[in-house]
C-alpha cells in the first residue's frame, strides 16, 4: 500500500493506493483532503496508510454526540428495565447533551470529557459524575463497535472515585418512639415494614396482599414500584426476590391495616382501583413517592426525632439485627443483597462492637 500527496486547488490531499478492483481490474485510491499545507499532508501520509492497512480508518461523519446518544438510548430501551432507561435518559438529557451534544462524535476527545467532568464537579457528587461517566463510556463503546469512532475517548479520562455513602440510623428507643408517634399516619404500616423487614421503598409501595401470608407470617418480595410511580416492575435482581419471615407485632399491624383497606374499598365502591396494594391511596391507587416522603418528614418532626431518610429505616433494621448478634448472612438475605460482602462492607463500622459483645458473652458462658 503506497501513498503520495497532491495539490488540489488551494489545499493539499493525500492519495493512497488500495489495490485493484477485482471486478473491473482498475486501480482503487483513497483520498484524504483538507490539508492547508504540503507539510501537514506529508506528516499524515504514514498514519493514513497504517489506518487503512490495519482497518482502523473511520470514514468521517457529521454525526454529533447529541444525535448518537439520542439514538443509542432509544435502541437500549428494549434491553433494560424501564427504571434504568429513565435514569440513563435523564442523565443524557440533563447533563451529556447540554455540555457535549453539539460536538461531532468523531471530534470528541479526552480533553472535552475532562473539562465536562470538572464542570459537573462544581454542583454534582462524585457518585453522580461516576454514573455520567459509566453511561458515556458504555455508549462510546458501542460507537466503536459501529465503527463510528476508532477508540473510546472516555477511557482516556479517569472516572471520579466513588464516595462512601453515609447514612444515619435510629436506636431501639428512637424506633419505638417513632412507631408510636406515627400511628395515625396513613403510611404507618409502610414505616413499620421498613423498620421490621428492611424492605426498600419501591418494594413496600409495590407490595400486594397476595404476597402477604398472615397465617404463616411471611412476606414474598416479587415486585417493586418504578421511580416514576407509574408501573409495577419485577425486582431489581434475583436476590431481591425473597421470602421474609415477619414478627407477631408486624403481623398484627398488617391484619389491622388490611381491615382498614377493606372498609375503604367498600366505601369507594366501583371507584376503587383493585390493584391489591398493601400501601395505597384511599381509592386503592399507587402512592407517589413525593407525598410519601413529605408524610415521613412530617411525622419525624412530630416525634421530635433526628432527621433521617426513609431509606435509613432499612439501614436501621440491618444495624439493630447486627447489634443483636444476628449473622451477617441472615441480614444480607433479608436485605436482598447480591452478596454478603455487600452487607459486610456497608455495615463494617458496626461489626467491631458486635464482636466485642460476642466475646464477652462467650467468656461469661465459659467462666461464669
Amino acid at each position: 500500500m503506497k501513498g503520495h500527496i497532491r495539490k488540489r486547488g488551494t489545499k493539499w490531499c493525500i492519495v493512497v493506493d488500495i489495490g485493484t478492483d477485482p471486478e473491473t481490474g482498475k486501480r482503487r485510491q483513497k483520498w484524504f483532503s483538507g490539508y492547508k499545507t504540503k507539510k501537514e499532508a506529508e506528516k499524515d501520509v504514514a498514519k493514513k496508510i497504517t489506518e487503512l492497512h490495519e482497518g482502523t480508518f473511520i470514514q468521517p461523519s457529521k454525526v454529533t454526540v447529541n444525535t448518537f446518544l439520542t439514538e443509542w438510548i432509544e435502541a437500549k430501551k428494549i434491553n433494560v428495565k424501564k427504571s434504568t432507561y429513565d435514569e440513563y435518559r435523564g442523565i443524557i438529557k440533563n447533563h451529556l447533551i447540554p455540555h457535549l451534544g453539539e460536538i461531532k462524535l468523531e471530534k470528541l476527545n479526552g480533553m472535552h470529557i475532562q473539562k465536562f467532568y470538572n464542570k459537573l464537579n462544581e454542583t454534582l457528587s462524585a457518585n453522580t459524575i461516576n454514573l455520567v461517566h459509566t453511561i458515556l463510556s458504555t455508549s462510546l463503546n458501542q460507537a466503536v463497535k459501529f465503527k463510528l469512532i476508532p477508540f473510546n475517548p472516555a477511557k482516556m479520562v479517569e472516572s471520579p472515585r466513588k464516595e462512601k455513602t453515609s447514612f444515619h440510623v435510629w436506636d431501639e428507643d428512637e424506633v419505638k418512639h417513632f412507631i408510636k408517634a406515627s400511628q395515625k399516619s396513613r403510611y404507618h404500616i409502610a414505616y413499620l415494614l421498613a423498620i421490621t423487614t428492611g424492605m426498600r421503598m419501591g418494594e413496600i409501595l409495590g407490595l400486594r396482599w397476595q404476597d402477604v401470608d398472615l397465617k404463616n407470617k411471611t412476606i414474598s418480595i416479587n415486585q417493586t414500584l418504578s421511580h416514576d410511580c407509574k408501573l409495577i416492575l419485577d425486582t431489581k435482581t434475583k436476590q431481591s426476590k425473597r421470602l421474609l419471615p415477619i414478627d407477631d407485632g408486624t403481623t398484627a399491624a398488617l391484619q389491622k391495616h388490611k381491615l382498614r383497606i377493606k372498609q375503604e374499598k367498600l366505601k369507594a365502591g366501583q371507584a376503587y382501583y383493585n390493584l391489591d396494594l398493601v400501601v395505597c391511596s384511599q381509592l386503592g391507587n399507587l402512592v407517589f413517592r413525593s407525598q410519601f416522603h413529605v408524610n415521613f418528614k412530617t411525622y419525624i418532626a412530630k416525634a421530635d426525632l433526628k432527621v433521617i431518610r426513609f431509606h435509613d429505616l432499612r439501614h436501621t433494621h440491618a444495624t439493630l439485627l447486627l447489634k443483636q448478634g444476628v449473622h451477617p448472612k441472615v441480614v444480607s438475605e433479608r436485605l436482598g443483597h447480591k452478596d454478603v460482602l455487600i452487607t459486610l462492607n456497608k455495615y463494617s463500622h458496626i461489626l467491631p462492637g458486635v464482636q466485642e459483645q460476642a466475646v464477652e458473652n462467650f467468656g461469661k458462658s465459659i467462666f461464669g
